[in-house]
């Protein structure tokens, strides 16, 4: 318009003149043009999970409507096949997620009338969720819900054979174990703290399993080295000295405290801990038991007491000599061994 005005006329300011009058003429303000894209202005990312949610119906799609919701911390999608978008399956669907994952502090939706209708803010208002609503016919605004649809259709396309349950769930698995692009980190990870488990993970040794059959070959190895050495109560042995003295001290097994770990009573009646390969078995001449008929002896693993075979009380106390110890009943004591 202006380059045709200047081809037969001139006057100072003549382009502003014309501007002002097209910006004055209804007309050629119902036909404009769009303006320009605003800049790109990106939804704050949470910190938390599970904390703002984004909602979208995808469909009619493969004969169904799917319900889509997306976690905006870790990217976490979960997808609801429905027959028909409805006020009732949409709170239905919701109920279940927050049941899983727990109430939302922000939901993010468009403007369809399910989302919008009195019931769906009542639910909103009752559970403490905000409820925010794009702008109409803005689908950039709800885009994090966009794109899961789009993802989530393109997935669909790609899943083979199935059901549509099957195929959904086969989707949503491959969907949560992969790493995300920005974090790197499985939404799986983001979303519960841990991964899922998949036939990739049969790839990886199982480091358990390593670790037994590494201690299985070690204990193999040690063991044909040496036997195995087992003691019972009251059997006399000989017991490692830490302290001053001789190195071996003479005792009795007072209680089995361990598979490889046993309490030594000695002489003075002091009790001691000691592994097995602290002990060293001991043989006395004759045994006290059939001097004096007391037959099988059963003591009391706490206190070193108890009975013989034949029913009399039986104890052990210390000697009169230093390192000797005397089993008693009670018909007397018995034979005194250093």
């Amino acid at each position: 318009m202006k380059a045709l005005a200047r081809s037969y006329f001139w006057w100072p300011r003549l382009d502003e003149d014309i501007e002002a009058l097209a910006k004055c003429c209804s007309t050629c303000q119902e036909h404009r043009n769009a303006p320009a894209t605003a800049p790109l202005h990106p939804w704050e990312w949470p910190e938390k999970p599970w904390e703002r949610i984004h909602i979208d119906y995808a469909g009619p799609f493969l004969g169904h409507m799917f319900l889509i919701l997306i976690d905006a911390h870790s990217k976490w999608m979960d997808v609801y096949p429905v027959s028909t978008a409805s006020l009732g399956i949409t709170l239905d669907c919701l109920r279940k997620s927050f049941s899983n994952h727990g109430l939302p502090e922000m939901l993010v939706s468009d403007n369809a009338t399910y989302f919008v209708s009195t019931e769906f803010k009542d639910f909103m208002n009752k559970n403490g969720i905000r409820h925010i609503t794009s702008a109409p016919f803005h689908a950039s605004s709800n885009g994090l819900a966009e794109r899961a649809v789009q993802t989530f259709k393109t997935m669909m396309k790609k899943a083979g054979e199935g059901s549509v349950a099957s195929k959904v769930a086969r989707v949503l698995f491959s969907y949560r174990i992969t790493p995300q692009s920005t974090t790197g980190i499985s939404l799986a990870e983001m979303l519960l703290g841990r991964k899922l488990r998949s036939t990739l993970d049969l790839l990886h040794p199982d480091l358990q399993q390593k670790v037994r059959d590494k201690q299985s070959k070690q204990k193999q190895y040690h063991d044909n080295k040496c036997p195995i050495r087992n003691f019972q109560v009251v059997d006399a042995v000989l017991t490692k000295n830490f302290s001053y003295g001789p190195k071996w001290i003479p005792g009795f097994i007072a209680k089995v405290s361990g598979p490889l770990s046993y309490q030594v009573m000695l002489g003075d009646g002091k009790t001691m801990q000691r592994h097995v390969d602290q002990i060293l078995s001991q043989e006395l001449k004759g045994s006290e038991s059939k001097e004096k008929g007391c037959g099988d002896v059963s003591l009391d693993t706490s206190a070193g007491s108890g009975t013989d075979s034949v029913g009399r009380d039986v104890g052990i106390v210390p000697g009169k000599y230093q390192g000797s110890w005397v089993l008693r009943t009670n018909q007397g004591l018995l034979k005194e061994k250093p």
